[in-house]
């Protein structure tokens, strides 16, 4: 570099070193667009870099800035927007940062994020005079404005994509830009750096040091340049600190996305499977390792680094940090750990469950709903009651025999349907709506008939489903959705093949599950526009009847009883290949590495295996069980991982219910199968409800059973519970009554 080029550059370097500080915009922090329970939920998250999270340049001020009236503005390539306010967001567990609700990707606008392309940010910060690292102050405007553009086909929002959040000097003047350009000193910076052949991120700190010394001659400033560019690279690790929380600072382990956000990264590329992320319970304790799954560069040397929460982590608090290397073989290591909340599933998926007749909303309090009647008969009414926590128990009154109640323990909302075409939504125990389907027949059922014979919920879309008696198409059967948002049902779609007993959303993949009593396994897939096409499966049952559906949503492992046999059907949808209907047909067909597996334990079930669910979460652990009358059931463990070959079962055991607490012999209940499955956010358990209707009239207790101690239970035999383990005494099993 010749010395004029290069005194002119240190002139420049002057120039912006010795620009009061009220004329420079300030960054606060972004917001992105986050792929975070993979292949079907997104949201929008901010981080904020300032206060605690201050990072240094260029995220260096020091003020802890708050951000408030909050609105979220996301476009899409077509269709109206949708506005979120300051309700969408939740406070990250830094206290500056925010966490979105997570939105399905496959859903159509304006109830998830499916052909979004763009979204705008608004927002007011709570202080305005900013203290700044390593030394002055601002004075920025109160209010930002900032547009995040999608990176994908089309214009398209692509996971990761981020705008930076600019506070703006002066009083006017036009919005500040969606991404601002680097600043002069960092852009002029990397460029000497290059030249100079180090790292960024020291040579800035060589020069921020010379600048601060106000040394104003040319000459200085090239002896000074080149000893700086004599200095050999440091062999050592590059620091980087990172924010004190991820985002979202919660995760799902197994199940869910986070990004780590961090300054001092060398230059990229950083190949994602050159970093490692380690988890423990303390910062730099024997860690959990996590495969990082992209890093990308926010601003500066400021970037952000996804991973994958490990599926092996209990519930609680852990300390993550990153170590790797780039493409030039620059390693680098943080210095400090960030936090992270872990969980053993989300309200997201604590829906993934069969539309049995038992519905179970979880949160700090844990409730079961449970109908007292069937198809067959019954009373009036459901009953709530308390599993976990202290809420009361109570009767709800309806005005006919429900059958199915279903629950989004992201809303708080409970909906139930009865015999006929009532269906009622439930908030605690207060009926809030009363609405009726399009079902304009009945449904004809081994163990009974109905016109809206159960209901599923999908809560990423907020939408209940509903599998009822339609006349229309080859079956008589159909489904109708129902926004549970607006209180509109979708035109009622009748399906070719009869409908399952239980059917179950699969909110990730956009499916509904519906293994019918044909031998058929049809799954009807939800378009961008919320249109539902039909794809069918046969498969032979061996002389059983497929009678309910259910899922491992985490893994995308589908299941299905086979009613008078002691089969379970076993599939892996995330290698299902769809024929997309033809020649006229209303239906297409579906394949996937599939198995009907023999349990011998559980050909003593009552009517054979009938009901079935899996606990949502990472135990990867379900529950089965007969019908109309006995007490012999069945636990199993499913594969934590999918995606090759044909999938099967790890473990399972059967074991009888114990007598009730007035000392009867407990009976299982009748369609539409009261039985269910849940996985406490309160300890990471995994447990399954079975109501019990001795009395054949009305359920009088749940029975709850934890899935995990039961496959630990000592045994007789390779897949029997010893009968002399009490299960009530150790613990396993538990009765609550209903009222």
């Amino acid at each position: 570099m010749s010395r004029r080029v290069f005194c002119l550059l240190a002139i420049l370097f002057l120039g912006v070193a010795t620009t009061p500080s009220a004329f420079a915009d300030e960054n606060i922090g972004y917001i992105s667009y986050d792929l975070t329970t993979p292949p079907g939920t997104a949201q929008f998250d901010i981080v904020n870099l300032t206060g605690a999270n201050e990072l240094g340049s260029p995220f260096n001020v020091l003020t802890a800035v708050n951000l408030s009236n909050l609105s979220l503005d996301v476009k899409f390539a077509s269709g109206p927007d949708e506005i979120f306010g300051s309700s969408y967001f939740t406070l990250n567990a830094d206290g500056l940062s925010f966490d979105g609700t997570a939105k399905s990707t496959g859903a159509a606008n304006p109830i998830g994020f499916n052909g979004a392309i763009s979204a705008i940010l608004t927002g007011d910060f709570s202080a305005t005079t900013l203290l700044l690292d390593p030394s002055g102050t601002d004075t920025v405007n109160a209010s930002f404005i900032t547009t995040l553009t999608g990176s994908g086909v089309g214009g398209a929002l692509e996971d990761g994509d981020f705008a930076v959040i600019v506070a703006t000097t002066g009083t006017s003047g036009p919005p500040p830009p969606s991404t601002p350009e680097p600043e002069t000193l960092m852009m002029v910076g990397t460029g000497l750096a290059g030249l100079a052949g180090l790292r960024r991120r020291r040579y800035v700190a060589v020069v921020r040091g010379f600048l601060s010394r106000k040394v104003a001659v040319c000459a200085t400033v090239v002896v000074v340049a080149a000893a700086v560019a004599a200095m050999p690279v440091a062999a050592h690790a590059t620091n980087v600190t990172l924010s004190s929380w991820t985002s979202p600072s919660s995760g799902a382990s197994g199940s869910t996305v986070v990004a780590l956000t961090g300054n001092g990264f060398p230059s990229l590329p950083i190949d994602a499977s050159a970093v490692t992320v380690s988890l423990s319970t303390t910062c730099g304790g024997s860690p959990t390792n996590a495969a990082a799954t992209s890093v990308s560069q926010v601003l500066g040397s400021t970037d952000r680094v996804k991973f994958l929460v490990p599926g092996s982590l209990a519930t609680g608090t852990y300390f993550v940090s990153v170590a790797g290397m780039n493409a030039s073989a620059v390693s680098f290591a943080s210095t400090n750990c960030s936090q992270i909340n872990v969980t053993h599933t989300s309200t997201a998926l604590a829906a993934c469950l069969p539309s049995s007749s038992l519905a179970v909303l979880t949160g700090t309090n844990v409730n079961a709903y449970v109908p007292k009647g069937w198809w067959g008969g019954g009373t009036n009414g459901v009953s709530l009651v308390p599993i976990e926590g202290s809420d009361t128990p109570s009767a709800i009154s309806t005005a006919h025999p429900i059958n199915s109640c279903s629950s989004n323990s992201q809303t708080g909302e409970t909906v139930c349907v009865d015999n006929l075409t009532d269906v009622y939504e439930i908030v605690g125990n207060t009926i809030t709506a009363s609405l009726t389907s399009g079902s304009n027949s009945s449904a004809g059922f081994s163990g009974g008939t109905c016109k809206n014979c159960g209901v599923a919920i999908n809560a990423l879309t907020n939408t209940a489903v509903i599998n009822m008696g339609l006349i229309g198409g080859a079956s008589g059967d159909g489904i109708q959705l129902l926004d549970l948002a607006t209180n509109t049902f979708a035109p009622a779609f009748p399906t070719a093949a009869a409908v399952s007993e239980n059917i179950s959303v699969d909110p990730n993949r956009n499916l509904i599950l519906s293994p019918n009593e044909d031998g058929v396994y049809d799954l009807l897939t939800i378009s961008p526009t919320g249109a539902l096409t039909e794809y069918e499966h046969a498969f032979a049952t061996g002389g059983g009847e497929p009678d309910s559906a259910a899922e491992d949503c985490t893994t995308g492992i589908a299941l299905a009883t086979n009613e008078f046999t002691g089969d379970l059907y076993i599939s892996d949808l995330t290698q299902a290949v769809f024929t997309p209907p033809s020649g006229g047909q209303t239906f297409g067909t579906w394949t996937a590495p599939s198995q009907l597996v023999n349990f011998p334990e559980f050909d003593g079930f009552a009517a054979g295996t009938s009901g079935i669910s899996v606990a949502a979460g990472t135990t990867h652990l379900g529950i089965t069980t007969g019908e109309f009358g006995g007490r012999l059931f069945g636990v199993f463990q499913l594969p934590a991982t999918s995606g090759t070959g044909t999938p099967s079962f790890v473990d399972y055991v059967a074991a009888n219910m114990p007598n009730t607490p007035d000392g009867g012999t407990f009976s299982a209940g009748f369609d539409p199968h009261t039985i269910t499955a849940y996985t406490s956010p309160n300890n990471g358990k995994a447990y399954g409800l079975i109501a019990d209707w001795e009395n054949g009239v009305v359920p009088k207790y749940v029975g709850v059973v934890d899935l995990a101690a039961l496959l630990a239970a000592p045994r007789t035999g390779t897949h029997t519970v010893d009968p002399s383990y009490n299960l009530v005494t150790n613990g396993v099993v538990r009765y609550v009554v209903v009222p």
